[in-house]
């Protein structure tokens, strides 16, 4: 797991430090910088091979930051850009502004075997700008290890590769089909990925239902929603269902000690469903993978609280971290949420606008 992580001159922090926990948000503003932090670990993910040829690209399957200009923060306290997660620590040094990749020095890395050790886990990163419906997606890599894709582009695909073998987490599985399961019995029964995914998705979008087809003469695979009898094509029903649908998938077959980093998870959907939806992650947090987010809704983190004060989900088990910005400064505050799902903290601007137009109205 990521326990800390530390940037210098890095986009728009001159210098911060984070601690992580199974759960963790960024919140903030429009602009503010909460996805500075995520950035940094794609950064290191996208490099692992580069790294060990003596280079750090700017462009990768993950995110692209452009030139070296684009990456040095605005107002740098030097030209030495650094990022640290745990015991690895990376040190490159901006001179040509214009180039698009950094050479790295013989004493520019420290501790690369254990982020690679890391990083060999499950790792997915899910993007704001995530597909919406299709009439068909392409097949997925072909890899021993999940490939989600970061617009969820190969979920459907990992979804046909696994939908009738046993679910890789059944702490998780368990907890999400504990209904499915007889009671009676002293063994623990198998939960299957197909039903994970569809009970998983029924808490956020109630009576869902769907097959997954695969046309292998194109390489493709396409999918239906089914109501009784009726098939149903995916640009008929609402966008929220095709957005969350990778998330669910992800969470479904992403194994412990992995990493699952999501943007925005709440897009499209309803209030209660976005709710429901981070129950789901606060419950895979607790059973080994890391669960890393990026919000602008309150619900997401009043889903939190509720879920806190619910179950055992203690101060330790997550973290919000609350960015803002002021004339050009950043400010990060770091929240937790207690077991009776109180907030630890508050900071002006965290999700109180509620509160100030009910003022306003009242």
């Amino acid at each position: 797991m990521i326990k800390k992580l530390h940037v210098k001159n890095f986009k728009c922090f001159s210098e911060q430090s984070f601690q992580l926990s199974p759960l963790t948000i960024f919140c903030g503003s429009n602009s503010a910088g909460k996805s500075t932090a995520i950035q940094s670990i794609l950064s290191i993910k996208q490099n692992l091979e580069h790294i060990s040829e003596g280079v750090f690209r700017l462009d990768g399957e993950l995110f692209s930051f452009g030139k070296i200009k684009d990456l040095l923060t605005h107002n740098p306290v030097d030209n030495e850009i650094k990022v640290e997660i745990n015991e690895f620590k990376i040190k490159l040094f901006a001179k040509q502004l214009d180039d698009k990749e950094f050479l790295l020095q013989s004493d520019s890395v420290t501790g690369l075997s254990d982020i690679e050790n890391l990083f060999l886990n499950d790792f997915v990163y899910l993007c704001a700008e995530r597909f919406g419906p299709r009439s068909s997606f392409e097949l997925g890599p072909k890899k021993d290890r999940l490939e989600i894709g970061i617009f969820g582009q190969f979920s459907l695909s990992s979804y046909h590769d696994n939908q009738d073998k046993p679910a890789n987490n059944q702490k998780f599985a368990r907890n999400i089909c504990s209904h499915l399961i007889n009671p009676e019995k002293k063994i623990d029964e198998v939960i299957f990925t197909d039903a994970l995914v569809r009970e998983a998705m029924r808490r956020v979008c109630p009576g869902f239902s769907m097959k997954v087809i695969e046309a292998d003469e194109i390489d493709r695979v396409y999918n239906m929603y089914t109501s009784g009898s009726e098939s149903i094509r995916p640009i008929n029903i609402g966008f929220g269902v095709s957005y969350v649908l990778p998330i669910i998938i992800s969470a479904s077959l992403i194994k412990p000690g992995g990493t699952l980093i999501i943007e925005n998870p709440e897009v499209h959907l309803h209030p209660r469903a976005q709710s429901d939806l981070i129950k789901i992650l606060c419950e895979l947090s607790k059973t080994g993978v890391q669960v890393i987010i990026e919000t602008h809704s309150d619900h997401i983190i009043n889903g939190v609280r509720v879920f806190a004060k619910d179950n055992i989900f203690s101060e330790r088990d997550n973290i919000v971290y609350s960015v803002t910005e002021n004339s050009g400064k950043r400010s990060v505050k770091e929240i937790h949420i207690d077991s009776d799902g109180n907030l630890t903290a508050l900071d002006d601007g965290f999700f109180d606008q509620i509160n100030k137009d009910l003022m306003r109205l009242f």
